[in-house]
């Protein structure tokens, strides 16, 4: 129902928002878009009014809103005005409200009785024809920061142990991951996979499960059942609990896509796993001291470990990017070209900590300064070196780099990735 009354309170923002930064001719605006995927609605607002809607807390009314507001920008406004912004936000489903509850609750029961994990991205980020597809994916391999060359016709390597892919869009990042999936072409299946992305909306959970398979253009990736208890039995808490961030998350759709392509059938079965920010728990020092972390670390490794040592093959996926610089990232000003060359080498520092499995190293590289670089892929990436780390035990296991780049963001700024493989 619109918002008619003057006297009570607005209802709250939706906080599994972003706000991102467009120039129009009119100036500087932020399109408001849903994270949560309630919505493709999205509502450009100017400056001013994305601080306004900040205001809505669900508390306060259009009065006290105006007081605020003025309070902070010394800028009078009519609760008229504010009515107005509201009754916006509400049309385009960006308040908490009674209709964005009930759309939650139907969206989130559709993705529970679902027995796969659909697509989400099919038909939207990439074709969802196959042929369309494989058409795309099969021109990063010629693209002139591509690998120069396509899928091994007979892989004669053994699996690797771990795996290293971007999760950027495939229009921008489609070379690097033909780096990745190339090298990983040229060696046998794994028997299983244990992929690790990033959970963008980090929810409360540091690593959050989901027993369904996901779905494809090409057919499902299987889940392991085995792998999967034995990770889950691991954590202290039910990693099944913020499982809804798995119905729009990309960074290991991106990567099932791959998988599928290369493999098909053989595809293996695999455990996704998206993880949270760790920074929460060790915001200027390693995860390893934490005990709760350190102690879940530790017991999957060791189920891992238990399975190498018994014949089986497993390969640890990283589906991560690296730093997110600029304005569409919360930066004031648009790198320089000076400035993107010291991000590079910062990059290229920390990856080097991760191609010799120095899980800690990597990561104070990245929280030293404070996580300027807003290094998305930095729990995952820490998790998954640890697991290879665990996996390879007394044997030598060396990371090669495959591939670097910067890719610019449309709003302003850009996003680097790589790409690497552990043998």
């Amino acid at each position: 129902m619109p918002i008619l009354s003057f006297g009570e309170p607005i209802p709250a923002l939706r906080q599994s928002l972003e706000a991102v930064p467009v120039k129009e001719k009119e100036g500087q605006l932020f399109l408001l878009r849903d994270l949560e995927g309630i919505t493709t609605q999205g509502l450009a607002l100017s400056p001013a009014g994305l601080t306004l809607a900040t205001c809505f807390d669900g508390k306060r009314t259009a009065a006290e809103v105006a007081a605020l507001f003025a309070k902070h920008t010394g800028q009078i406004l009519k609760t008229e005005e504010i009515i107005k912004l509201a009754q916006d936000l509400e049309k385009s489903l960006l308040l908490e409200t009674a209709e964005t509850a009930r759309l939650r609750r139907e969206i989130l029961q559709k993705f529970r009785d679902s027995p796969t994990r659909p697509a989400a991205g099919a038909g939207r980020a990439y074709p969802k024809d196959v042929l369309e597809l494989s058409k795309l994916l099969g021109g990063y391999f010629k693209a002139p920061k591509g690998p120069g060359k396509e899928f091994a016709a007979e892989p004669a390597s053994p699996p690797p142990l771990g795996l290293v892919s971007p999760h950027i869009d495939f229009e921008r990042g489609g070379p690097a991951y033909a780096w990745s999936y190339q090298a990983l072409s040229e060696c046998r299946p794994p028997d299983a996979v244990v992929a690790l992305g990033v959970a963008h909306m980090s929810p409360n959970s540091p690593w959050i499960m989901t027993p369904k398979a996901y779905d494809t253009p090409y057919g499902a990736v299987p889940l392991h059942q085995g792998l999967y208890d034995e990770i889950r039995s691991a954590l202290w808490y039910d990693p099944r609990d913020d499982e809804w961030t798995h119905r729009t998350e990309h960074s290991l759709e991106l990567q099932a896509v791959w998988l599928r392509y290369l493999w098909r059938d053989k595809t293996p079965a695999w455990v996704p796993i998206l993880t949270s920010s760790f920074e929460r728990f060790a915001p200027d020092s390693p995860p390893s001291g934490a005990a709760a972390m350190e102690g879940a670390i530790a017991k999957i490794g060791q189920a891992l470990r238990r399975r190498v040592e018994k014949g089986e093959r497993i390969m640890i996926l990283a589906g991560v990017d690296l730093a997110h610089v600029g304005p569409r990232f919360g930066d004031k000003e648009e790198p320089t070209a000076e400035e993107r060359k010291d991000v590079e080498a910062k990059d290229r520092a920390s990856l080097e900590h991760a191609i010799n499995l120095k899980a800690d190293d990597f990561y104070m590289s990245v929280v030293a300064d404070g996580n300027k670089r807003k290094v998305c892929g930095l729990s995952a990436l820490y998790t998954a070196l640890r697991l290879i780390k665990a996996m390879a035990g007394d044997s030598a296991c060396a990371g090669k780099l495959l591939a670097y780049d910067q890719a610019d963001d449309p709003a302003g700024g850009f996003v680097s990735f790589a790409g690497a493989i552990f043998s």
